[in-house]
């Protein structure tokens, strides 16, 4: 375990465990008073009395975060955890019972109760921290799993595990799979000696090649270079369509200029078809995807 858990753990071994008469005392003051000082003060009472009890249901879930598959730590699991366990505390309500000496025992320890909110926000815990969705109910089986080997040894015979968990074998084979993956984040070292993360070697498909963006500025300075020879209206009603971020209508162009959303298009479509012509002119192999085409302006 690394160093701040440890100091965590030194930290929560301070505070005293209470009794369960203690814990029946709290459970009231949570559920029926009114002041929510003392309410606020009896649950933190009770969650401090029961941290080791999130170290304890940790134990259990150790198995997973050795796994290259989660990303999430023991500390990360803890404070939900510790979620998990203020929850239970505000919700927890003792109820006692006198057993035939006269003495009071406690029908539902908070303990008990406490453990099963943890793990269930342990759980959701580890179920986000994949990156592959792997269903909740699949941990349970890997739990019985792991007992099955420790007491069978790990050459286990697949028709073994299919009976012993009762699943068949589509799901065992998803089982083993989603307990094989491995799964590395950009941010990853690429190895134990180097400096160099996977997002500094990996290229990213998603980002242009520099031959294309170089192809697409060489077509863009030629484009605007045409653009000039035409009259100077033209070429502000069509950098409006084309260049203009607020992408201005028909209408709007028109107006701007005064005339009608109609003469706009025509004169755009004009524009158009002659600087369709310049480019022609000026090489046969310019892409055609880079000039505009009258359907934009139809529309």
């Amino acid at each position: 375990m690394n160093s701040s858990y440890e100091r965590y753990l030194a930290d929560i071994s301070k505070f005293p465990r209470i009794s369960l008469e203690r814990e029946a005392e709290l459970s009231a003051i949570i559920q029926n008073d009114c002041n929510e000082e003392q309410v606020e003060a009896a649950i933190n009472e009770l969650v401090q009395a029961n941290f080791l009890l999130v170290i304890h249901c940790l134990k259990a879930f150790s198995r997973f975060l050795n796994s290259p598959a989660i990303r999430i730590t023991d500390m990360d699991l803890i404070a939900e955890g510790n979620i998990g366990l203020v929850i239970a505390a505000r919700r927890f309500n003792a109820q006692f019972e006198t057993d035939h000496e006269g003495d009071k025992s406690s029908g539902v320890r908070f303990s008990t109760y406490a453990c099963k909110c943890i793990n269930s926000r342990m759980r959701r815990a580890l179920k986000r921290g994949r990156f592959i969705h792997i269903p909740e109910h699949h941990f349970s089986y890997w739990k019985e799993l792991g007992k099955l080997r420790s007491e069978h040894g790990e050459q286990l015979p697949d028709e073994l595990i299919s009976e012993k968990l009762k699943v068949s074998q589509v799901v065992l084979d998803m089982l083993k799979q989603g307990e094989r993956s491995q799964m590395f984040a950009l941010e990853d070292m690429t190895s134990d000696n180097d400096v160099s993360c996977w997002q500094e070697i990996l290229p990213n498909e998603q980002s242009p090649r520099p031959d294309e963006t170089v192809d697409t500025s060489l077509l863009k300075d030629l484009l605007l270079a045409e653009m000039e020879k035409l009259p100077d209206r033209t070429r502000r009603m069509i950098s409006g369509m084309f260049f203009d971020e607020s992408a201005p209508s028909l209408r709007d162009l028109g107006r701007q200029h005064g005339i009608s959303s109609e003469r706009c298009r025509q004169v755009c479509a004009q524009g158009l078809k002659t600087l369709r012509r310049q480019l022609r002119g000026r090489t046969a192999s310019i892409d055609p995807r880079f000039v505009p085409t009258r359907a934009r302006v139809a529309a």
